[in-house]
């Protein structure tokens, strides 16, 4: 589906309660900055003030949180998770989390993302995110060792093959019965709406043919608000863009579905 212009009040309150999309909200910020050791700051600021997010992830992040119907001590993937909040969040909830990002070395959209600055982040915040500081392909992921896999944000970043590799690991490395939740920006500035192949972040991906080269179940998603199923109607989508939530930063629609890998 794509994420809707009304964000349900659930969301709305996962998001007071964790700071996303990009921070808590604290008067006199420079003031505070000032006067407050580093981590007391970063810790009233919250995880999610580190790497900014376009608008959207207010609806991505409690929706990928709440789909993966997440219990203490299992054992979650998130490809791409750079420095973004969400991987802190699935720490505190008991999760051991495994984030898998090359950083400035990506081939596609890099981040400044390093052993260094997750052990700082990880000294800040009290939690012991896993940093593998590579692609996802080089990553040493066990068969099976996973119950969920993250990918928010990522593949539309990603050149074809990059993206194909995500799919091929993330279904490898989940166990039987396990969870694949991603987000795939939908750049409204591209094609399928114009001509245009590439801007500077990225592609707009074929969401069905990611889907075909893998066995998945998709168990969450509308097939007529996926790029690439024959149900998608780009005119239809645009004919009804009002209900939709689109990006302030950047003009984008957010994909969320659910792929499950077969027991």
């Amino acid at each position: 589906m794509i994420a809707p212009a009304a964000i349900p009040e659930p969301y709305r309150r996962w998001n007071l309660a964790q700071g996303a999309p990009n921070g808590h909200h604290i008067r006199c910020r420079r003031l505070q900055e000032r006067l407050l050791p580093e981590p007391m700051f970063h810790r009233a600021l919250g995880p999610f003030s580190l790497q900014y997010n376009n608008t959207i992830r207010a609806f991505e992040y409690p929706w990928a949180f709440a789909a993966g119907k997440l219990e203490p001590g299992m054992k979650v993937l998130e490809i791409g998770g750079s420095l973004a909040g969400f991987q802190f969040v699935l720490d505190r909830h008991g999760c051991r989390v495994v984030n898998v990002d090359p950083g400035m070395k990506a081939e596609g959209v890099g981040w400044p993302c390093d052993q260094n600055s997750i052990a700082k982040l990880n000294r800040i915040f009290r939690t012991s995110i896993e940093l593998r500081n590579t692609t996802v392909d080089r990553a040493g992921l066990g068969d099976g060792e996973f119950d969920r896999v993250y990918c928010i944000s990522v593949i539309e970043h990603l050149p074809d093959n990059d993206a194909a590799a995500v799919m091929a690991q993330a279904f490898r490395c989940l166990k039987p019965g396990g969870r694949f939740i991603l987000t795939v920006d939908l750049f409204l500035n591209l094609r399928p709406f114009t001509s245009r192949e590439r801007n500077e972040y990225g592609a707009n991906q074929n969401v069905a043919a990611l889907l075909r080269q893998q066995p998945w179940e998709l168990v969450e998603g509308k097939r007529d608000e996926l790029h690439g199923f024959p149900e998608f109607v780009p005119d239809k989508i645009l004919g009804r863009l009002e209900t939709f939530l689109v990006g302030g930063a950047y003009p984008a629609l957010a994909q969320c579905l659910v792929l499950q890998k077969p027991a």
